[in-house]
């Protein structure tokens, strides 16, 4: 209750309001109950209510504009589809990818081991320099349920790569992290195993004993301040607990907070241009995606299955990979991007994991009964489930409207 359904580690929708329209010619509501993401409040940001699944981009996905013109056409893209090419390749942060993933610990099932491909890994993947640096964790009933029938299909199905660790682990900067317990309280919760990756388990305790370290928590970054040129950070303005304005001054400032925050300190700041979409001019809140989660429940006989639903963690699960990004011929279909599937178990958490089949009263002792004869034999979380990309337009972007309050447009 405290943490799911009470939302414990997140702002307030009351301390920092963003709103909502549909279209441009709609006026901008305000945001009373956090849904499709979930601003975080303290140290470690997102990172800490985070599920854990660390998925690496697929090599196409730096150069999408150029491969998808490439194979399909200049026209097959929409005009209003923004679609660009990083600037960087695959190659460029491999090693970045592998530094990130051994720092964390993360588990998992090589699937293209530099340019060789690996049994029972993901082979879409891009060729990684090194295996992951601890093995994928162990899988439940469902989802190797879920693999076999996959395989049998013909499909390649390989284990969600997880920042909640198999095993014990050491990481480069010493910290060390234990292994996951499968309590299913990852996503929405912070770890209290030390198992599961986030700014506390591999980093902080390495930089709190740093003499030149600080960590100022329970403050507020308010200002990017720059110098007379307008194109050198100074430092930044942030604000106590007590309302005082503090400056610090820093060579190097970094943008790390959650992304509308990111744009609303640029624009504050008067940092970049701000994005137009009427002209479709300026850079600054342009392309604002957010994810694309699909999922289907599935109910068994309890008599011939148990599934346990309470056996899991945030990025346990087996997945198929052949109809993610451009895996796949988009040219009959008409449409661009994709998405991962498999059966991914975050959960089985009481109070808010009671599937029941449709009809089922919603109260009473028919419920009551319903329920307790397919919580165990349904996989509540979705027997197949997906998680697709989203195409960015000129129609979606974050602004600040005078009122100061931050907008994020549809």
């Amino acid at each position: 209750m405290r943490y799911r359904i009470r939302h414990e580690l997140f702002l307030r929708p009351e301390q920092t309001t963003f709103t909502f329209r549909n279209k441009m010619n709609q006026t901008a509501l305000p945001i009373r109950d956090w849904g499709s993401f979930m601003p975080p409040n303290g140290v470690g940001g997102g990172g800490v209510h985070w599920n854990a699944e660390t998925f690496r981009f697929l090599p196409t996905d730096f150069v999408l504009r150029t491969h998808l013109t490439g194979r399909y056409g200049a026209s097959f893209l929409p005009e209003d589809m923004t679609i660009q090419d990083w600037g960087v390749t695959y190659d460029d942060l491999e090693p970045h990818y592998d530094h990130f993933e051994y720092l964390c610990g993360t588990s998992g099932t090589a699937g293209n081991l530099r340019g060789q491909i690996q049994e029972g890994g993901n082979p879409f993947e891009g060729p990684r320099s090194r295996p992951y640096p601890t093995p994928a964790q162990k899988q439940p009933f469902s989802h190797t349920l879920f693999a076999k029938a996959a395989r049998d299909l013909g499909y390649k199905p390989f284990p969600q790569p997880s920042g909640n660790l198999s095993q014990a682990y050491t990481n480069p900067l010493g910290v060390r992290m234990g292994p996951c317990t499968y309590c299913g309280f990852c996503e929405w919760f912070g770890c209290g195993n030390y198992s599961k990756a986030s700014p506390q388990t591999t980093i902080l305790p390495f930089l709190i004993r740093k003499p030149n370290f600080s960590l100022r928590d329970n403050s507020e970054v308010i200002r990017i301040n720059v110098d007379r040129s307008g194109k050198h950070a100074t430092g930044v303005s942030f604000v106590d607990t007590g309302g005082v304005e503090w400056e610090q001054p820093a060579d190097l400032v970094i943008l790390s907070a959650y992304t509308m925050f990111n744009v609303q300190l640029l624009l504050h700041s008067k940092i970049g241009k701000p994005y137009d979409p009427i002209a479709n001019a300026g850079v600054i809140g342009r392309n604002f995606t957010h994810q694309t989660i699909s999922s289907v429940n599935g109910f068994f006989d309890n008599k011939k299955f148990n599934f346990n639903p309470f056996i899991s963690s945030g990025a346990i699960g087996m997945c198929i990979d052949e109809f993610n990004g451009d895996n796949f011929d988009h040219g009959p279909h008409g449409f661009v991007g994709g998405a991962y599937m498999g059966q991914v178990q975050t959960n089985g958490r009481p109070i808010q994991t009671t599937p029941v089949p449709p009809g089922t009263p919603k109260w009473g002792r028919r419920g009551r009964a319903r329920c307790a004869t397919t919580i165990s034999a349904a996989s509540s979380q979705a027997p197949a489930s997906m998680e697709a990309s989203t195409a960015i337009a000129t129609s979606i972007w974050i602004s600040i409207p005078p009122t100061r309050i931050a907008s994020a447009v549809r």
